[in-house]
């Protein structure tokens, strides 16, 4: 609501130190605000208006507006004063009138003017208590258990210590930290995680593997929402599935994941092979004819035996048959 021409204003006199009242027409009578209030600064009312620093160049203009910075015992004589003050106090104030060519003092009735006096706190902020150099705090938010334990009769309400982050509430090794305030985001993960859940009661919410044997065979991504689950082939660097070779396969020696026998094919090719195997061939006994044989063996030992062409066998004729029979 604006203010009306009979609206009061209470102030003290620093003649008797009374209170009177002043309309607020009667003020603007005085002040003559054609200009308005101009505020310039502070002045010592103890030193003449040339002394300022800077120094002030009377007459001023209409409404200058200054504030005291200083108690003025005895006013200095450069300074008119309309109403004849003689003393002024910190934080008063004074404006200039061109009308009376003097100065208006208007008084705030106490030299704390501009001054904090005391500091009131409201929960969860709080005070020391001290009026001159009050230090202000706000208690930490801790829970109603917490408050009750406490026993101060402070509430709950307060500042947080800091926000959480994955790490903390990772539930296989987050730090769970009481003074880390979940934000949204990480609330929203484990939202989404809850309402599949409802969509599928008892289903698997995440899917891992621990590797056990080292062979990084199993590949899982992602390892929640739509989890794919992977075997990888085998090859001769890593781990994985091979498939069981067909007769084809065998007949023609194919290599690789896809062509590994099974414990029957292998006891169908080692019942093939012979009971008993030859270590060696040599020519030899009694009675024999020394090198009538040619015997051989290659490099995949291969053994190929031969006659040779002059020699006689057998050699005793009376063991053949008589020609007239």
């Amino acid at each position: 609501m604006a203010l009306q021409g009979n609206d009061l204003f209470v102030v003290q006199s620093q003649t008797d130190s009374k209170l009177y009242k002043l309309k607020v027409s009667d003020l603007i009578v005085q002040v003559e605000g054609g200009a308005g209030i101009n505020f310039r600064g502070s002045v010592d009312l103890n030193n003449s208006p040339s002394a300022q620093s800077p120094a002030l160049s009377l007459p001023s203009q209409n409404g200058d507006l200054y504030i005291v910075e200083s108690d003025a015992g005895a006013i200095n004589a450069g300074w008119v004063m309309a109403n004849g003050e003689t003393t002024a106090q910190e934080g008063d104030r004074i404006i200039y009138d061109t009308d009376s060519s003097a100065w208006i003092l208007v008084t705030v009735g106490s030299n704390t003017a501009g001054t904090v006096t005391g500091v009131t706190a409201t929960l969860p902020l709080k005070s020391d208590g001290d009026a001159i150099d009050p230090v202000i705090s706000i208690r930490q938010a801790r829970t109603v258990t917490g408050a009750t334990a406490d026993g101060d009769g402070e509430g709950t309400a307060g500042a947080v210590a800091r926000l959480a982050e994955a790490d903390d509430v990772k539930h296989t090794d987050g730090t769970g930290s009481s003074t880390a305030v979940v934000t949204a985001d990480l609330l929203k993960a484990t939202n989404d995680i809850v309402n599949e859940l409802v969509l599928a009661p008892d289903g698997v919410t995440t899917v891992t593997t621990t590797d056990a044997n080292s062979n990084s065979a199993l590949s899982i991504s992602p390892a929640d929402g739509d989890v794919v689950i992977e075997l990888k082939t085998s090859s001769d660097s890593e781990y994985g599935v091979v498939q069981i070779a067909d007769a084809s396969a065998i007949t023609t020696g194919t290599a690789g994941p896809s062509a590994v026998v099974d414990a029957s094919q292998l006891k169908d090719a080692i019942d093939n092979l012979p009971q008993t195997a030859l270590n060696s061939l040599a020519e030899g006994g009694t009675d024999i004819v020394a090198g009538a044989l040619d015997i051989q063996t290659d490099a995949d030992y291969d053994v190929t035996i031969g006659v040779n062409k002059k020699t006689f066998i057998p050699y005793d004729y009376s063991t053949l048959l008589d020609i007239s029979a």
